[in-house]
């Protein structure tokens, strides 16, 4: 019989990220950017008690590291009503 496994795809910041669990086998989250920005990372495993939504957060800060600071939603309004 295989083993367990679940996969998720989200996207953040034009990122995608995978989240895959193995069960008992453990778990990883890999970042795959758009083309021009890279390759795939994972982020790295830090200790046992890390959880799957402890590095997905992970994975968010380091690309909003990357990215930068995100525009303000009120200033993406206005931006639209002039055009």
């Amino acid at each position: 019989m295989p083993g367990f496994l679940v996969v998720q795809q989200r996207e953040y910041r034009k990122h995608q990220i995978e989240l895959i669990d193995r069960g008992k086998a453990g778990c990883a989250v890999v970042v795959r950017p758009p083309s021009s920005m890279g390759e795939p990372w994972e982020v790295p495993r830090e200790g046992a008690s890390v959880t799957l939504a402890e590095r997905l957060n992970q994975a968010k800060a380091r690309i909003d590291a990357t990215m930068g600071p995100r525009s303000s939603p009120r200033l993406q309004h206005a931006v639209r009503r002039d055009r």
